[in-house]
């Protein structure tokens, strides 16, 4: 798994995505989701720094969330101090309870690089989940992407939280020779002081995106029937939601 969010840039990573991120729009986008399938308690994986965790407890619902970030925990903990979170790995984990809905939310799905790391998050996602529970997930579309890094070398974000301006440009090398559709992710975040930039963070990841059919075979083999599909246009991701309901 990555260390994307580890010490420093978690800070970064929260304050960035504050502004990329329409987080009341994201909660209602989510919650809608769970209401259709009458869920009552809640598991959210890559909770990060607790953002949705503050609309679900504002809303009263029972919600937990995982993260594999320590750092991340700390703020959301922090952030939420109603809220319980875990740290731990989405490939394998267990819940004092089972619980009716599971969500992987932004975009956390990318860090699952290998077959088998795909496999053991679904058949830990199914220990976990009430009978007819769902999961609800979104994942980076392969055919999209991989033809938009090609075509844009680099990409720029820009964000500015709490007065402070910042810059992250993203490099997404697409290595021919890396299995799954995985691809190299560079970054550098800057803050912009009297118009130049000042750099406060190198990173690197290896990532995956997917096409929609990898999905679907991956969900049916895992004894899960996916009941709705929806084409999401995020900040700066063409991706697919997919909720699919727990198979006996």
């Amino acid at each position: 798994m990555a260390n994307l969010y580890d010490g420093k840039m978690a800070a970064i990573y929260d304050a960035m995505y504050q502004t990329f991120v329409d987080y009341d729009e994201e909660y209602a986008f989510y919650n809608k989701l769970i209401q259709e399938n009458k869920a009552s308690s809640i598991l959210e994986i890559g909770s990060g720094t607790g953002n949705l965790a503050k609309r679900f407890d504002q809303n009263n619902q029972n919600y937990q969330g995982l993260d594999y970030s320590d750092d991340m925990i700390a703020i959301a903990r922090q952030r939420n101090s109603n809220c319980s979170f875990t740290q731990g790995d989405m490939r394998d984990f267990k819940l004092e309870n089972p619980v009716d809905a599971i969500l992987i939310t932004g975009r956390s799905t990318s860090y699952l690089i290998t077959n088998n790391d795909m496999n053991r998050t679904f058949d830990s996602l199914h220990k976990n989940l009430n009978d007819d529970g769902v999961i609800i997930f979104d994942f980076i579309d392969a055919n999209r992407f991989i033809p938009f890094t090609k075509e844009n070398p680099i990409i720029t974000h820009e964000a500015k939280y709490e007065n402070v301006n910042y810059i992250r440009e993203s490099h997404w090398d697409t290595n021919n020779s890396l299995e799954n559709f995985m691809l190299e992710w560079t970054a550098q975040y800057y803050t912009l002081v009297d118009g130049k930039k000042e750099i406060i963070e190198n990173d690197f990841s290896t990532v995956r995106v997917f096409t929609l059919n990898e999905i679907q075979l991956f969900l049916y083999l895992n004894n899960f029937d996916i009941i709705k599909t929806i084409d999401r246009k995020t900040y700066a991701y063409d991706t697919f939601v997919i909720v699919a309901k727990k198979r006996k």
